[in-house]
């Protein structure tokens, strides 16, 4: 009896077309699938995992913004001394704050209104990309009609995300002064930040990011270029990961009205912790100033 060799590792020409159709399709779902997520569905990148904490304020205010969605302020002092609105990241964590970075707000002598997104802290709804900067703008003003909180009193201060919605909101209110920290250049390069740690998706550096964006990329460098009345400091950490330093520094530089701030070895998490007292100082500091501008 003769028996052939090789046969059981013979490919038909048609399982190979199989194979070579299915590496094709997943190919291509590996691009579609974070494009279409980039163009259509952003708000699900952006809102995730958002905190609910327990919070400890003075006074709460509940803005409805939409039937389906509120903007929580939550007032930490007295609203006897200067204000400083904070506009967090893109998980909330106001029970956080309250322990980390309001002690330093209010060491730089002002009473702090903190801002809830829809979705975060215990507002309600959902938060979109498209709609924030409205339903803040409306939170504001609500919560500045009902206190003593005039712009010319009011020191912007935003985190991460939030950083990019203050320089956002300055644009429209022109405060005293902002005071950010872990800003990013614009979103496409936060997004781009976030792929170069998941080396499973380096692929993705192909795409158009900002192209899929569009209008909602929010360039750090156009919006200060939008506001050169408005005194800006800028903290920025050297190991930030989230929101790379060198990006921030280059949307910073040849802004007249920006003091940049360079905290060695500093996270996206822990920058305005080892900033510290020099942080509060800033805050003092754009409360304090005197200047004369017009709006």
């Amino acid at each position: 009896m003769r028996h052939g060799r090789g046969n059981g590792r013979r490919i038909s020409p048609r399982f190979k077309d199989l194979l070579w159709i299915l590496a094709a399709g997943i190919a291509v779902l590996y691009f579609v699938v974070p494009a279409a997520l980039l163009r259509w569905d952003i708000d699900r990148l952006v809102f995730s995992a958002q905190s609910n904490d327990r919070t400890h304020e003075d006074k709460r205010f509940d803005v409805a913004v939409s039937p389906e969605a509120t903007v929580v302020v939550r007032r930490y002092g007295m609203a006897g001394q200067a204000c400083a609105f904070f506009f967090p990241g893109q998980h909330g964590g106001i029970g956080t704050y309250e322990r980390t970075l309001f002690p330093l707000i209010r060491e730089g002598r002002a009473d702090v209104y903190a801002i809830s997104y829809p979705g975060q802290d215990g507002a309600k709804g959902h938060s979109y990309i498209a709609l924030l900067p409205d339903q803040i703008a409306l939170a504001l003003a609500q919560v500045s009609k009902a206190t003593r909180c005039g712009m010319s009193r009011s020191v912007f201060v935003g985190r991460s995300l939030g950083a990019t919605m203050a320089l956002v909101e300055a644009t429209k209110f022109k405060p005293k002064g902002v005071l950010v920290d872990g800003l990013g250049a614009d979103l496409s390069s936060v997004i781009r930040a976030w792929i170069r740690r998941h080396p499973a998706l380096i692929g993705w550096q192909m795409l158009p990011v900002r192209g899929l964006l569009g209008r909602w990329d929010y360039s750090a460098a156009s919006l200060l270029r939008q506001i050169p009345s408005v005194p800006v400091a800028i903290y920025q950490g050297t190991a930030d990961v989230v929101t790379p330093y060198a990006l921030a520094r280059s949307a910073a530089s040849g802004q007249p009205n920006v003091a940049f701030t360079t905290v060695d070895g500093g996270t996206h998490q822990d920058t305005y912790m080892l900033a510290g007292a020099a942080y509060a100082r800033s805050l003092h500091q754009l409360l304090e100033a005197d200047i004369s501008r017009s709006r």
